[in-house]
């Protein structure tokens, strides 16, 4: 429905205003699945999703693409296809929240109002946090299964792979997905060592800035087990800062007794975690806590 709101200041007020009963930003997994649910409850709702992608990507898919198992056209949809019927699909990007009189603010300045606010937008990848990484990525075996770009050349580098450092990362930050960069390590371990010289002359390495295979005490310890098992190095307190793609070098900020160090390891290939935080619009909202 169309009405101006004279609550909003006179320069927003100009424009027409949408106003949702329920609207929910962010069309992934989460978002349709919030609505899906919703609508099933009651098919009267007026829900609408924000979304600006056409397309709709299962990440959870990405793994399997980079570990050889699925291409990646079997992980993307058109969103249209995916998006709940009875919802009312905006395609365009929220780049403000305003909560205090319910509303968000698009890209295009567009504002829509609701009764209720449900947020869906996943979690902002941030490339540029590691020095050299967005120019590296997508060759010399310098690959990540966080995007759709590279995911398939993960696959490339591990199914290629001739032997040497195989170095798989963990930021210092939560991720999505906090068991997809040890998958993608057993998948290629399992690889490499079904083939003949390669296993023998490969030394995989979790480089993890936490200081424990997993967050989860009792899941740390299976895993300890399955690392020990496979024989999978560990460097724990170990996040990566930067890489140097023409010398084919990891740098880690090490935490120690002594403090932060800086230490190079040699990579043959390297699978980056990249950091991760809440998008942009979140950070800077009333919503956001001091960390964002």
């Amino acid at each position: 429905t169309e009405q101006t709101n004279p609550t909003f200041s006179a320069n927003e007020a100009i424009a027409p205003v949408k106003h949702h009963q329920i609207v929910i930003v962010g069309g992934g997994a989460g978002g349709i699945t919030v609505a899906a649910n919703l609508l099933r409850r009651n098919r009267a709702l007026d829900i609408a999703i924000i979304e600006p992608s056409d397309k709709h990507y299962y990440q959870p898919g990405w793994t399997l693409v980079g570990g050889g198992v699925a291409p990646i056209h079997k992980f993307i949809r058109d969103q249209r296809d995916v998006i709940p019927k009875g919802a009312n699909w905006i395609q365009t990007r929220v780049t403000k929240l305003d909560p205090d009189h319910n509303r968000v603010i698009t890209e295009t300045g567009q504002v829509i109002g609701y009764d209720y606010l449900v947020l869906c937008p996943g979690i902002q990848i941030d490339w540029h946090l590691i020095k050299g990484l967005k120019e590296a990525l997508g060759r010399g075996g310098v690959t990540s299964n966080y995007s759709k770009d590279y995911a398939p050349y993960t696959w490339e580098t591990i199914k290629n792979f001739k032997g040497g450092n195989a170095i798989f990362t963990y930021p210092a930050t939560p991720i999505k997905c906090g068991g997809a960069p040890q998958k993608v390590m057993y998948m290629a371990d399992d690889t490499f060592k079904s083939k003949s010289g390669v296993g023998v002359n490969t030394t995989v390495m979790f480089c993890s800035a936490g200081s424990s295979m997993f967050a989860v005490p009792e899941y740390s310890a299976s895993l300890d087990k399955v690392v020990a098992r496979r024989g999978i190095v560990t460097k724990f307190k170990h996040n990566l800062k930067e890489i140097k793609a023409d010398t084919q070098e990891a740098i880690f900020d090490v935490t120690t007794d002594n403090g932060i160090e800086e230490v190079s390891i040699h990579y043959d290939m390297i699978h980056v975690t990249p950091p991760m935080s809440a998008p942009d619009f979140i950070k800077q909202s009333p919503l956001a806590g001091a960390g964002g």
